[in-house]
């Protein structure tokens, strides 16, 4: 059996997590946040970046994709370690360049490692969660082409909802699809926003008010859940912690004791929600 690692972009929140697999490699994507560059995580971490942007409601900070030259860096020294085989698992190609980062690596790797490049058509720690599967498969010995398989079929099979306190940020970098039908009225509302089965992120519903919204959203996500026998839900926030503990507990109501995991969304995603922002995702792992 070959031995298989997993190259994850820091889009997908991983570091948050109480991870210790050797299995697991982190390819971090940049900030810059007005003449700096940070690290994700490693030099800017979510607590720090929120306190950031709510010092300066004028800041608006962009992330920039890791080079192909730190890919292929990363991929040598994943094969001086023994593994013969990496799967790069990225955030949405919709979203960013980063999955073109790793087919471009795959293409112009020059040593012995059989690679595959998954697009996870999502964002943060919903991301995240295929990286944490390849892991459990590749743990329990499946092979490569078994795990990419797997992942495949399970990207098609999610849900995943954001609430953004505004979308300012989501309009000056351009990460919004159909935008322009909400920037007269941005100030207004609480948008609720989809991630699509095609990786993209649009609008979903238009709400008056932050209550609202919360009520909304859990709606919205119990009305999903119905048509599922077997789900887990990853729970994320910026800095709403208050909001995302009250939709968690409306969830647990009627589901008590479900699968779920939560973490904060990393800077580089942090640059499109901005602060107050929370997220639901949701597999359906019906079999």
């Amino acid at each position: 059996m070959s031995k298989i690692a997993v190259i994850a972009t820091s889009t997908g929140s991983l570091d948050y997590l109480d991870l210790k697999n050797e299995n697991l490699k982190i390819l971090r994507l940049k900030i810059l946040a007005g003449d700096k560059e940070y690290s994700d995580f490693v030099e800017l971490t979510a607590e720090k970046f929120y306190s950031m942007l709510n010092a300066d409601k004028s800041l608006v900070p962009s992330s920039s994709l890791p080079s192909i030259g730190e890919l292929l860096e990363m991929l040598e020294e994943v094969e001086k370690e023994g593994y013969e085989e990496v799967i790069i698992t990225t955030i949405s190609s919709q979203l960013s360049g980063s999955y073109q980062v790793g087919v471009m690596g795959q293409k112009q790797y020059k040593g012995n490692l059989k690679i595959h490049v998954v697009d996870s058509l999502n964002a943060g720690p919903a991301e995240g969660y295929l990286s944490l599967e390849a892991l459990r498969l590749i743990e329990e010995g499946k092979s490569a082409k078994k795990v990419v398989a797997f992942l495949e079929a399970l990207i098609q099979k999610k849900k995943h909802y954001l609430l953004v306190d505004n979308l300012r940020l989501f309009i000056a970098n351009g990460r919004l699809s159909g935008a322009s039908g909400f920037i007269g009225s941005m100030l207004k509302i609480k948008p609720i926003l989809q991630v699509t089965l095609e990786g993209k992120i649009e609008s979903f519903e238009k709400v008056r008010t932050a209550k609202k919204a919360l009520v909304k959203i859990v709606e919205i996500i119990l009305s999903d859940l119905e048509k599922m026998d077997d789900f887990i839900m990853i729970y994320e926030t910026s800095d709403n912690l208050e909001a995302i503990e009250y939709v968690k507990a409306e969830i647990e109501k009627v589901y008590p004791k479900h699968k779920s995991f939560q973490a904060p969304i990393t800077p580089v995603i942090g640059c499109h929600t901005g602060t107050g922002a929370i997220g639901v995702a949701f597999y359906d792992l019906t079999k």
